[in-house]
């Protein structure tokens, strides 16, 4: 009996996970190809992209949208460090957080889909 089960509570999770067939077989959503996903500087980037990702997924969700930017401040940070190497994408990052605030500025604005404005600044 017990290897019965321990055979259905192996098996069980894989037939879950499979990919839908048939019909729905094109509802699945293909991934897509990423252009780099990590730091350039290996121990202080991958620290900082752990730490921007916990920001991210943890403490933004239960604190809820702050930014005046888009993309926020924080995926500019990760994507600055990505692009030209752990220190100057902080400092670009420090930039960034400085000019966080309500004041107009002479970013270009863009229309959200909820109708709100909100500055453009992507990473350069």
């Amino acid at each position: 009996m017990n290897r019965f089960a321990l055979l259905i509570l192996t098996v069980l999770p894989l037939l879950l996970r499979a990919d839908p067939w048939g019909k729905d077989a094109d509802l699945v959503n293909k991934k897509l190809k990423k252009e780099k996903t990590t730091c350039n500087t290996l121990l202080l980037g991958s620290f900082a992209e752990t730490a921007i990702a916990f920001h991210q997924n943890v403490i933004s969700p239960a604190d809820g949208p702050r930014s005046h930017f888009y993309p926020s401040s924080s995926q500019y940070t990760l994507d600055a460090m990505r692009k030209y190497g752990f220190f100057e994408g902080f400092l670009m990052g420090c930039d960034r957080l400085m000019r966080e605030n309500e004041d107009p500025w002479v970013y270009r604005t863009i229309t959200l889909p909820d109708g709100c404005k909100i500055k453009y600044n992507p990473v350069p």
